[in-house]
């Protein structure tokens, strides 16, 4: 798939990128792996995956992630639309996708800062046709140096759903959004990753989200990097005949500026 790209420079850059991607998506939208580091102005990255394959069946899938930041001062913008879509012999397989937007605000520099959040999501294998999410709450850095960070957030959440299923269930539900968020840069080219969320409902505690992503990633050159990534997530009270656990094992080169 090519990508025609026009960054700060000005300049359009051409790039080729690649996936491989397996499984279903996870309920939970992990924000941590994108974050940047907080250089003033604009930063992000883009992935482009399109294929066509033809054998005893023909099977079309297309991937698509951007991701954008803007930093000023104490002020962090974060956006992100992401889409995955599989069609097999005329059958829609996976069809699933979110849009989130994140604002930050750097309230005791390097101890507190303040979110608020907005998502919007769908998920065919869930059954999810639609999922908007309103919330915000603090984010603590417990720890930082050169190689090693460690954060931890306990933010609420207002979480509406409708789903797909016979009933067309609707949910509006508030909950926790509990998440700890860690990473290790082995050297100058390896980093290892690791994020855990747990969702509760407040109404009813038994009933949560978990889902955790573990990711290595490989620095190829300035912008170009090499990652796979480990999703899990367990949902304690699925709709009737979705499965409780997921999981997704994807890998892929990515650019980013």
């Amino acid at each position: 798939m090519f990508l025609l790209f026009k960054g700060k420079s000005g300049f359009s850059i051409l790039s080729i990128l690649a996936m491989f991607s397996f499984s279903a998506q996870a309920q939970l939208v992990n924000i941590e792996k994108v974050r940047k580091d907080k250089k003033e102005g604009f930063q992000g990255a883009v992935g482009v995956t399109l294929s066509l394959t033809q054998n005893t069946k023909q099977i079309f899938q297309v991937n698509n992630q951007i991701h954008v930041q803007y930093h000023q001062n104490a002020h962090t913008v974060l956006a992100i639309n992401n889409i995955g879509y599989m069609r097999v012999e005329g059958d829609n397989l996976i069809n699933n996708g979110f849009q989130h937007l994140r604002y930050n605000y750097e309230l005791i520099p390097d101890l507190l800062t303040l979110e608020a959040l907005t998502q919007h999501q769908y998920n065919s294998i869930r059954l999810l046709k639609r999922r908007f999410l309103l919330g915000s709450g603090p984010r603590f850095k417990v720890f930082e140096n050169e190689n090693f960070r460690l954060f931890l957030a306990p933010l609420a959440i207002y979480e509406n759903e409708l789903f797909s299923d016979e009933d067309e269930t609707r949910t509006n539900k508030f909950k926790g959004n509990f998440y700890l968020s860690g990473g290790i840069d082995l050297n100058e080219q390896l980093n290892f990753s690791h994020t855990t969320y747990y969702q509760p409902d407040f109404a009813a505690l038994k009933e949560f989200r978990l889902a955790s992503e573990t990711s290595l990633g490989i620095k190829i050159s300035d912008n170009f990097s090499f990652e796979a990534v480990f999703d899990l997530a367990y949902d304690s009270h699925p709709l009737e005949d979705i499965p409780k656990l997921f999981y997704t094992l994807r890998n892929g080169i990515t650019y980013s500026f």
